[in-house]
């Protein structure tokens, strides 16, 4: 069983386009980092950050001064020098291959099926109030989670009449799971 969920993309790719953390290749073992037009950082130091370890990384200025994309880098034509934070070798390896991956066809189509089994928790939590308990004692609670479920269900499944069988209505717009449901079974 693999847990499958988006990682957070590059907070600076938003910021500036050009390049990202992935656009640099980490040398483990000399604690260096190389940018894509081929510098090499600095050693790179172990910090602390809201509780958790990091590696600071930072570019040499004098190269990255002299460098045609600097603005692409950095963000800025100011005197600064590219400055990038890495988690441990091993999370670092994980995130990268895991920003990978969420961006190919597969990854999104697996990430469907957890989205509309999320989509029906919080539309239980949401417009059937499943987290507010009505009764007291295990057994009545579980008749509550049952009987919300299976209300769930048949308010679904109304919307899958053959035509001409329900009465007339506006149709309402699909919902996602009902979305998800016809592209899985086409």
């Amino acid at each position: 069983m693999v847990l499958t969920g988006p990682v957070r993309a590059d907070p600076r790719a938003r910021e500036h386009p050009g390049f990202t953390k992935a656009d640099f290749t980490p040398n483990w073992q000399a604690r260096t980092l190389t940018c894509p037009r081929g510098v090499t950082s600095h050693p790179w130091k172990a910090t602390q950050g809201d509780g958790h370890e990091w590696l600071s990384v930072l570019f040499p200025k004098p190269a990255c001064r002299t460098c045609e994309a600097r603005q692409e880098c950095t963000g800025t034509a100011e005197d600064r020098s590219r400055h990038i934070i890495l988690l441990p070798q091993l999370l670092q390896e994980i995130q990268t291959r895991v920003r990978r991956e969420q961006e190919t066809v597969q990854w999104r189509q697996h990430y469907a099926i957890r989205a509309g089994c999320e989509a029906t928790v919080s539309e239980t939590v949401h417009a059937h109030g499943l987290r507010h308990c009505r009764y007291r004692g295990m057994a009545k609670t579980h008749v509550q989670h049952i009987l919300t479920a299976a209300g769930t269900d048949i308010i679904r499944l109304s919307g899958h009449f053959p035509p001409g069988t329900s009465p007339p209505r506006q149709p309402r717009p699909a919902s996602r799971f009902k979305r998800l449901c016809r592209t899985l079974t086409n």
